[in-house]
């Protein structure tokens, strides 16, 4: 089970780098760019911003989606965010990386995919899981004026990317 639940996600190593691993986790698997958390983190740590005031990212509980934006067009990709979305516009943009609360801490996760009344993420402090529509609105952060976001990573290259983080019937039996 352990195996099935950390197949194809990074694992954050620090408490504030859930949206670097969450980033790492498509990048590897959406794309075949295979970067780690620990790069990722120390890019965005490297930006004057936080040279000056790195107690920024820990007042915000982590990077921001806009950081996540600036390394993979960086990297050449186009990161894109949307706002006002809905539950449905997730499987269309899917694999998407979304802003979410759990026990009072925001928390970045990565919608893998939804079937009938559930939702499988992959969740970097945790894995592979799968939460209840309800669930998962309740927990899904909205922005003000935005709405509820999501950021997705698309390429520049023309190539259409093998998605390896689709979601399959077997998730939903595994991962229950």
């Amino acid at each position: 089970m352990l195996e099935q639940r950390q197949h194809q996600v990074v694992l954050q190593r620090w408490d504030l780098s859930c949206g670097a691993a969450a980033l790492a986790t498509i990048l590897e698997y959406q794309h075949g760019d295979v970067v780690s958390e620990k790069e990722i983190a120390m890019m965005m740590m490297g930006r004057a911003e936080y040279l000056d005031d790195p107690s920024i990212v820990a007042s915000r509980q982590g990077f921001s989606l806009l950081d996540l934006k600036k390394f993979v067009d960086e990297r050449g990709y186009n990161g894109v965010g949307l706002g006002q979305m809905r539950l449905e516009d997730l499987v269309e943009y899917s694999p998407i990386i979304v802003p979410i609360s759990i026990h009072g801490y925001q928390h970045f996760v990565i919608v893998r995919g939804m079937l009938n009344n559930r939702i499988v993420i992959a969740d970097p402090a945790f894995g592979n899981r799968t939460m209840t529509k309800n669930r998962f609105e309740r927990s899904w952060l909205p922005l003000p004026e935005l709405g509820r976001i999501g950021f997705y990573v698309k390429r520049t290259d023309g190539l259409i990317p093998p998605n390896r983080l689709q979601v399959t019937p077997r998730d939903f039996f595994v991962l229950r």
